[in-house]
């Protein structure tokens, strides 16, 4: 990789020949990143408010990341028999089949634990409130199931499934209609729909949580939170997830998000997993800045159009060698990806998103993330911000409402810190154009 120096890159970014990018602000729900080719490269220009005109429902993110698993391909479990409301054989014949479809050569794969071997995954049933620091299942009058860490979770492995017991648990399709039945006194009687949970649908479900992929809201994935509406085996969406968190060895399509290093002779080469599905041209935008002052820069993409279940601002982090490790969001309808958007900080340092919309009374909109948190909230009334260094603009130092100069919009796409190594990536579109 080549040490880029003291790059000044709001105003020099290398990147490939200019995509328009957008997504709209929607629903929390997934997101990810994509894979990109190189070819002709120019200085990636500033946003121009004109350039995105879709006027649709905003792009769904495909997944959200919840961690990156270390050892995903070869994850051992085991099967605690307590409690368990089947035979143990035919329980854990339907658990491996289940964890057997989460097997993707060279990304990720589940094996029992033989006798002797040290397992990485406990999974069996538990009670309401069955440990004191572990999630209850008293919290959430419908909760089939959640995944929990040692020590928390009780168990001495390092990751545990528990299957909630005060369910009626079926091996496949439930047999009857839901009914209701009284669930142990907490805080109040209360009921819970017993939907007949079948074992293999939800074990393939929160094996996917313990793998890093959290809930998006669309039924064609199995991470769909509904247990009716899910889908029964891994997809392309839920695919594209384990591929950008682990790797795969297909190219890049026009959707992806490539992360490459650059030779000493310009030549860039793909240095981790490609960011899969999340970024279609002309509705969604790829910005890199450091969203959350931790040193490094993360992609930070918005969507264009009207907010969905599932579109908005997702945040996406990455670890030591540029790969995956989690997102945020997607946050709903904060921003509009239609317009230029520019970067500030408050006192304290945490990120000021603003927007100048195109009204008659003019002023601005901003929002402040909130580093600690990770989360979005307005900016405050006579709230002062100042714009960052090639920050596309804007600032209002006196807290007057008033921007201090227009936003222009930052770049998108080209060079980025990702791993806050000192060394620059370059994200790109795929595919690249042959190279002239």
């Amino acid at each position: 990789m080549v040490h880029s120096g003291k790059r000044q890159r709001w105003s020099q970014l290398l990147a490939i020949t200019r995509w328009s990018s957008t997504v709209g602000s929607g629903l929390r729900s997934s997101l990810l990143l994509l894979p990109l080719f190189l070819c002709a490269c120019h200085l990636a220009q500033p946003t121009q408010q004109e350039e995105y005109r879709y006027s649709g429902g905003a792009f769904q993110f495909r997944f959200t990341i919840l961690h990156r698993m270390i050892g995903s391909d070869g994850i051992l479990w085991r099967m605690d028999p307590t409690n368990c409301p089947f035979d143990l054989h035919k329980a854990e014949q339907v658990i491996e089949s289940a964890l057997a479809r989460w097997n993707v050569p060279g990304a990720c794969s589940f094996r029992r634990a033989e006798e002797g071997e040290t397992a990485t995954l406990t999974i069996g049933w538990r009670g309401t409130n069955h440990r004191s620091s572990c999630v209850s299942f008293g919290i959430s009058a419908e909760m089939l199931a959640h995944i929990a860490a040692a020590p928390r979770s009780g168990d001495d492995t390092p990751w545990s499934i528990h299957l909630n017991t005060n369910l009626d648990w079926t091996l496949g399709k439930p047999t009857s209609k839901p009914t209701l039945k009284p669930t142990p006194a907490a805080r109040g009687l209360r009921a819970i729909r017993s939907i007949e949970p079948q074992l293999e649908k939800v074990i393939v479900h929160e094996a996917g949580h313990i793998l890093g992929l959290g809930h998006v809201p669309l039924k064609s994935s199995v991470m769909h939170p509904v247990h009716p509406e899910a889908r029964a085996t891994p997809g392309e969406l839920d695919l594209d997830g384990i591929h950008s968190l682990y790797g795969s060895d297909a190219a890049a399509a026009s959707d992806d998000l490539e992360i490459c290093c650059v030779d000493p002779q310009g030549k860039p080469h793909r240095a981790a997993p490609t960011i899969r599905g999340v970024a279609p041209a002309g509705r969604v935008r790829v910005h890199l800045f450091d969203i959350d002052d931790d040193g490094k820069e993360e992609m930070v993409l918005l969507g264009v159009g009207y907010p969905t279940d599932g579109s908005g601002l997702l945040v996406l982090d990455f670890g030591s060698g540029a790969v995956l490790e989690r997102t945020t969001g997607p946050f709903p309808g904060m921003l509009g990806g239609n317009l230029p958007l520019a970067v500030g900080r408050v006192s304290n340092g945490d990120r000021v998103l603003a927007q100048q919309p195109n009204r008659p009374q003019g002023g601005y909109h901003a929002v402040v993330y909130l580093g600690q948190t990770r989360q979005l909230r307005a900016l405050s009334e006579g709230e002062k911000w100042y714009p960052l260094v090639g920050g596309g603009g804007g600032g209002d130092e006196d807290g007057d409402g008033e921007l201090d100069q227009a936003i222009v919009g930052i770049v998108e796409e080209g060079l980025a810190d990702l791993d806050g190594d000192g060394i620059d990536e370059l994200v790109r579109r795929g595919p690249a154009d042959p190279q002239p």
